[in-house]
């Protein structure tokens, strides 16, 4: 009972989460409706299971009352549907209706995690596995697909073609499955009969098969068709295009000066109490640009003035907002400038304003976490599970599973066994090479996240409401904005992550927050943290090399 007193003291006191949200308050939407960087007219916006709905004007402009928690859809003839879950702190919703496809889309329809972000994460580690062809289910679309029905280890995706590639689960950065058909190598495999089928063998380890010179996992099938015989069959076309494979595209992200004409006062000024001055005058006149405060920090941070200055322009932007957003990549920031401690006073305003919010939970946890203070890490999360919140499947609920398992691993004298936290996420990482966690403050942003091995094959994560709906729905439900890649093991040659950057639908950037951690859950563990503003969309920007000389 005491244990219990003390845990609801420490919350309350500390985070004052006894106020609720009205949800049933009607709030105004407004924004700009596009297709092909035109305004488009027209447009019907209609709240889900009500009568209200508008249409937008001839600038593409709309405007529209909605309450948290309902759906907004957008239709237009010709044009593909887009449907927004209205969050608490939705205002602006711009939107970029693209053409109909012709293809059909092919989802797979099993999704145990939703963002399905987790790097070698071995199940059954298994080398080599025979699989009875006569177990398979022969009413499968595919044979990929009754493999995944058959082996949990299974991974499908599918490329802009609608093709299903095979990555092995805890194999992913080997790169996606190579196929041998009736003796014949392919990518991934040409139209088979399950009924045709003879022998199917997975193979993950090349020291059964030494002679192929492959590094991927082989899937080698013989049928009774002998394919390699039959005429008029292009195998071309079941081989990897330049497509599969990552071209050099990915770009440094820079700081752009000149899309702020504010910076131009600071321009010819090199001392940092000039910059300080020219900065104090000026601040009430420019304070509401947008990404005022951000664009400032970031000119000071290239210009690599003193530490003060940068913490002068972050304290001044707690001050001026109360948007949980801006005060996430606040937090971002204090973070990767080493101020450990302000960050967490920031996350713990941002657990007030949405305290039904995982991603708050953690991100207040991890920053105590980071500061070594693990009591109140574990407090955090007792709270959180006391009001009734999961540990689940889910991309957050994978981190917070690592990192508390991490603080166990640790056996500090100072955790008490009743403060323990049962963890049974199968998802959990509790020791690796590498630990990559990739954080955003905006919900509605979009992206793709690429993994590139040192094979050059690309390996990609779509978080997009046209790829993964589903995953973006339940982001917004369930309140997170993160993603966990694990490298078990690390080739001793490059591992490249990029990300293409598609939008957030408002007119301020999106901020994500790379941490990497060597040696996760090792005596020598270490970490980086690097944050990164991005805007310019359809850009590919290279987030980090990963190698290990930081092991």
């Amino acid at each position: 009972m005491k244990a219990k007193l003390t845990i609801l003291l420490f919350v309350c006191s500390l985070l004052s989460l006894a106020q609720t949200t009205k949800d049933a308050e009607l709030k105004t939407i407004s924004g700009f409706i596009y297709h092909k960087n035109k305004p488009l007219k027209n447009v019907t916006i209609l709240v889900d299971k009500t009568i209200r709905y508008t249409v937008s004007d001839e600038n593409g402009f709309y405007s529209i009352e909605v309450k948290p928690n309902e759906y907004l859809t957008y239709n237009y003839v010709g044009l593909n549907e887009v449907k927004v879950l209205i969050e608490d702190i939705t205002k602006t919703l711009n939107i970029d209706l693209k053409l109909k496809s012709s293809i059909t889309s092919i989802e797979h329809e099993k999704v145990v995690n939703l963002g399905e972000s987790t790097f070698g994460e071995n199940l059954s580690n298994f080398k080599a596995i025979k699989i009875d062809p006569k177990k398979l289910n022969p009413n499968a679309t595919t044979i990929t697909q009754a493999l995944a029905e058959k082996i949990p280890d299974i991974l499908v995706r599918y490329n802009d073609y609608g093709q299903e590639i095979i990555y092995l689960r805890g194999k992913e950065l080997d790169g996606p499955t190579i196929w041998e058909i009736d003796e014949v190598i392919f990518d991934f495999p040409y139209p088979i009969y399950i009924s045709e089928v003879k022998d199917l063998l997975i193979v993950t380890s090349s020291e059964f098969y030494p002679q192929l010179e492959i590094t991927n996992p082989l899937i080698k099938v013989s049928t009774s068709i002998d394919y390699k015989k039959i005429k008029n069959l292009n195998y071309n076309n079941y081989y990897f295009t330049k497509d599969h494979y990552y071209s050099g595209d990915a770009k440094k992200n820079k700081f752009i000066e000149s899309k702020y004409p504010f910076l131009d006062k600071f321009n010819k000024v090199s001392k940092d109490d000039e910059l300080l001055s020219i900065y104090k005058n000026s601040y009430n006149t420019d304070k509401n640009l947008t990404n005022y405060h951000f664009a400032v920090f970031n000119y000071f941070k290239e210009e690599k003035v003193d530490k003060s200055l940068l913490l002068n322009v972050l304290s001044d932007f707690e001050k001026f907002t109360d948007n949980p957003e801006d005060l996430k990549a606040i937090a971002y920031n204090y973070q990767e400038i080493n101020e450990g401690l302000k960050a967490i006073e920031v996350y713990k305003r941002i657990l007030k304003i949405r305290p039904k919010k995982r991603q708050s939970f953690r991100d207040l946890a991890n920053a105590f976490y980071e500061q070594k203070q693990y009591k109140n890490f574990l407090k955090t999360y007792a709270y959180y599970l006391q009001k009734g919140l999961k540990i689940d499947a889910t991309d957050v609920g994978a981190i917070m599973s690592s990192e508390i398992m991490s603080v166990y691993n640790m056996d500090l004298e100072t955790i008490n066994s009743t403060q323990k936290i049962k963890i049974s996420n199968p998802l959990k990482n509790e020791e690796s090479d590498v630990r990559v966690v990739i954080e955003w403050n905006v919900s509605e942003a979009e992206f793709v996240l690429e993994l590139v091995n040192p094979e050059l094959e690309r390996y990609t994560l779509k978080n997009t409401s046209s790829h993964n709906p589903a995953l973006i729905v339940d982001q917004k439900e369930k309140g997170y904005q993160s993603k966990e890649l694990i490298i078990r093991e690390l080739n001793p040659r490059n591992y490249l992550l990029n990300l293409t950057y598609l939008g957030n639908k408002q007119y301020k950037p999106t901020y994500f927050k790379i941490t990497t951690y060597y040696n996760w859950g090792r005596k020598n563990q270490s970490k980086k943290i690097e944050v990164f503003e991005l805007s310019e969309k359809n850009k590919k920007v290279r987030l980090g090399k990963i190698n290990r000389r930081n092991l």
